[in-house]
């Protein structure tokens, strides 16, 4: 006669285990999306209020919705913003056009020291940026750019192209030689090769390199700080510094109820242009993510 084995209770099936630490893995997403929610959820929540509304109702949405806030703040921080956008597409067009060069010459050019040199500008990569801070002032001072958009421009195309060099050659080095070899037979030349083939080729690593420009641009504050006096010529980053700097009024040492609102739809409108960007370059910026991920 057989003797029916006792059921362990200390075991558990593994769909039961797979059901548990998916909804572990689930409830973990569930909390980073929250935590990236909440702040873009306060930040319009409060730009839309009046100080009654702040100082009463602080965290829920509060009715009628204050709208006059944006139109004052659109008048102080259109300026910054002005200024950004200027800085930001020249700095991205300089980086683009020597990093798409760059890139074509040392994955498709045969010279001497080639792969030498490649690696000398990469390990630029490596020198952390602050180690320069000082003396690029002081080269900046001496040649008396020091309170001109020159200031803002060069050193973003001369530090972002390190970095578009060594995307954009990872990736044109993934295009086929057979289709440069059939452009070079039907009479093509090395500004073709670069024109009509690295180029339309390469769209998608070109627009992530620029929205990683653009996003460096905007949320450039140090280097600004040190090296505009001007108001009318200093980047959104240390505007917004400024703005929330100048506008408190209380003397405990923070800011009163009537400060808030303004305030946040400032920051609001500062990054409206960002997200209009990744709304139009979003799907090349991914595209460009993952193929020089695989390529690289």
């Amino acid at each position: 006669m057989k003797t029916s084995q006792p059921i362990s209770h200390g075991h558990q099936s593994p769909p039961m285990l797979w059901r548990r630490r998916q909804l572990g893995l689930h409830a973990m997403i569930l909390i980073v999306l929250f935590l990236s929610i909440a702040p873009i959820y306060i930040l319009v929540s409060i730009s839309l209020k009046n100080p009654l509304q702040y100082e009463y109702d602080r965290w829920a949405i509060s009715f009628p919705l204050r709208f006059s806030n944006y139109r004052t703040e659109l008048a102080v921080v259109g300026p910054y913003l002005v200024n950004t956008v200027f800085v930001a597409v020249v700095n991205c067009a300089g980086v683009i056009v020597l990093s798409l060069i760059g890139g074509h010459v040392f994955a498709r050019m045969r010279f001497p020291f080639r792969e030498p040199l490649y690696y000398a500008i990469i390990a630029l990569l490596m020198v952390p940026w602050i180690l320069s801070f000082i003396p690029s002032y002081m080269v900046y001072y001496s040649f008396g750019l020091l309170n001109t958009y020159w200031v803002l421009i060069i050193p973003a195309i001369a530090g972002g192209s390190v970095f578009g060099i060594f995307l954009t050659r990872s990736f044109i080095s993934g295009i086929p030689e057979e289709i440069y070899e059939a452009a070079r037979c039907d009479g093509a030349g090395t500004l073709t090769l670069l024109l009509r083939i690295s180029l339309p080729l390469s769209t998608p690593i070109l627009a992530t390199l620029a929205t990683l420009n653009v996003v460096g641009t905007w949320n450039s504050f140090l280097w600004p700080l040190v090296t505009i006096n001007d108001e009318s010529k200093q980047l959104i980053a240390v505007g917004l510094y400024h703005l929330s700097s100048g506008l408190g009024s209380s003397t405990n040492g923070g800011f009163s109820y009537d400060v808030w609102g303004p305030l946040f739809a400032g920051y609001v409108v500062a990054s409206i242009p960002l997200v209009l960007v990744f709304i139009f370059v979003g799907r090349y910026y991914v595209e460009g993510l993952v193929s020089s991920g695989l390529k690289v």
